[in-house]
């Protein structure tokens, strides 16, 4: 039997160290087969591009698969938001340290202002920056651009909060 695929795909040329990490991060995406809320990688298509420390940054292209459309073909505005909110995760848990943010949080605050439609068969590109981490609470804003002409067509900004204490002191 054929091993399946990954979750995310990779880019063709290598990965320097701090893009591994988050690369392998992402790997997790897309492995629950309906136990767990999840996006669907492998119909987005969804490849890992590139990730930075400095300024802390991640990119991923995807192409919208109708599955993840509305009745009229577009980008769902509940699956944008899905994937801002899972996919802004991937690089905020890449800068985390122990104690802060290493289980990614919980959203807070999810905004997104959709500009244009994406429709279905679209490539995309993904990018969350990281805009704050303190204690307590971490902001990552993101955007979906289309790769064709860079035309912005969807933002957001996600507040999370620090979850870790709750997890290491057994209290979820």
């Amino acid at each position: 039997m054929a091993p399946n695929p990954p979750a995310v795909l990779a880019p063709s040329r290598a990965l320097d160290e701090f893009e591994q990490k988050v690369y392998e991060i992402s790997q997790r995406l897309g492995t629950h087969d309906g136990e767990a809320w999840d996006i669907d990688t492998r119909a987005l298509n969804l490849t890992f591009e590139s990730a930075t420390l400095n300024p802390p940054q991640v990119s991923y292209l995807l192409t919208v698969a109708p599955k993840h459309c509305n009745m009229l073909g577009n980008l769902h505005g509940g699956c944008a938001a899905t994937l801002f909110d899972v996919l802004s995760s991937m690089i905020l848990i890449g800068v985390s340290k122990p104690g802060l943010f290493s289980y990614g949080g919980v959203s807070r605050h999810l905004d997104v202002t959709y500009i244009r439609p994406v429709p279905a068969g679209k490539t995309v590109r993904l990018t969350s920056r990281v805009v704050h981490v303190g204690k307590r609470l971490a902001l990552i804003r993101s955007e979906i651009v289309r790769v064709e002409d860079g035309g912005v067509c969807m933002v957001s900004d996600h507040e999370k909060a620090n979850t870790d204490a709750d997890f290491e002191g057994g209290k979820l």
